[in-house]
């Protein structure tokens, strides 16, 4: 097919599809054709591909209190020298949201009011608010920990939204700790409970206040056992099953973190008795370690992995820093680390109104991403 503009289709997309979505927002009132092919899922999927290469951007999340003003700040300067290039946003409805992660461009929000969970375009700005969970939780329970995940099953095209929920008898998180599963899927927009009896054993999940890590559909988070032990729980999208993997040396880690680089799962932790960082890959289903580095001193621990395997630090003075281990550089990002929360982020022009797209947006392959993991009260009431 030949555009009005003489150009084929096929050659206006890779065209198109490199730039940025304010730019294409604009473009889709150049004419109807223009319009239609910004929106069709084949574009949009293509522009994931090509323009989300190397266009990771930082949002920090401010927590209410600690800062005036919006609690959303874009930073659009990749390398995060010029932080003066930045955009603040207000939620999109006046509620107390907490941002529970992204996934290609899509936030995924929690009202702490009314325990609503919804999906916020940030480029696009389009919101849609997801069906509430039937659930409950019986009056007496507390629930003092909340895990998330976000990913798609590509096995059956399907979108799907996990809840991890710790459950104790009181709010002094040690009493009688069980934990409940609940999956939101595209396909029926709904939730369903999961039968999870393998955590029962784990007393507390997350352990990192970062974004949480996913690879070839699989979620992974950190978690301990009731013992102490230390292990990585994968949640696979396609069976929808929970594995058990050991964390490096079968050893305790008091500050782990995990990220993907160079499409490999990788664990980075932080020894305070010896000032030194410590990583490891996962190569063909072992762990292998990649970097010691050390001692750095003025280090309080790793927050979260940013670009070419380079990772953010909070100082002791709660100052947000940037190590990169390719040129052992430790630099002061400009930002303090009080009340803020860190997501990475790509823009996309994934639209919030699944019907639109969800019959044909999958075909092709797109690299989707994990939600982050945060501690907060729920109330399924």
């Amino acid at each position: 097919m030949t555009s009005n503009d003489g150009f084929s289709e096929d050659l206006l997309i890779e065209i198109l599809s490199r730039l940025p979505v304010k730019s294409l927002m604009r473009y889709k009132f150049v004419c109807r054709f223009w319009c239609a092919l910004i929106k069709s899922p084949r574009f949009v999927s293509r522009h994931i591909i090509n323009y989300n290469d190397d266009n990771t951007r930082l949002v920090v999340e401010k927590v209410p209190g600690y800062d005036a003003g919006p609690p959303y700040v874009l930073f659009h300067d990749e390398t995060l020298v010029d932080l003066s290039n930045d955009e603040r946003f207000e939620p999109p409805t006046r509620h107390d949201h907490e941002l529970l992660g992204n996934c290609n461009g899509l936030f995924c929000l929690h009202d702490k009011n009314s325990n609503r969970i919804s999906i916020w375009n940030l480029a696009t700005r389009e919101f849609r608010a997801l069906p509430k969970w039937k659930g409950e939780i019986p009056r007496h329970k507390w629930v003092y920990q909340l895990n998330f995940g976000f990913e798609l099953d590509s096995s059956s095209n399907d979108y799907k939204i996990i809840f991890i929920l710790n459950v104790t008898d009181d709010n002094t998180r040690k009493d009688s700790v069980s934990t409940e599963v609940i999956l939101y899927t595209l396909s029926t927009d709904s939730w369903r409970y999961l039968k999870a009896n393998e955590l029962s054993d784990y007393s507390f999940l997350g352990g990192q206040q970062s974004e949480n890590t996913y690879l070839d559909r699989i979620c992974y988070w950190i978690a301990w056992r009731y013992n102490n032990c230390q292990e990585i729980l994968s949640f696979h999208m396609r069976d929808e099953a929970f594995h058990v993997i050991k964390c490096p040396d079968n050893s305790y880690f008091p500050n782990p973190i995990l990220g993907i680089y160079d499409n490999s799962l990788h664990f980075l932790d932080f020894d305070r008795s010896e000032s030194c960082f410590e990583k490891w890959v996962m190569k063909e289903g072992s762990w292998t370690k990649q970097l010691s580095v050390g001692p750095i001193l003025g280090v309080l621990r790793a927050l979260e992995f940013w670009k070419n395997g380079s990772f953010f630090i909070e100082s002791n003075t709660n100052q947000l820093l940037l190590y990169d281990p390719n040129t052992r550089a430790l630099r002061d990002v400009g930002l303090g680390t009080d009340g803020l929360f860190l997501h990475r982020y790509k823009e996309s022009l994934i639209s919030t109104e699944w019907e639109d797209w969800v019959v044909d947006f999958f075909d092709i392959p797109i690299p989707w991403h994990i939600l982050g993991v945060y501690q907060t009260d729920f109330d399924s009431s």
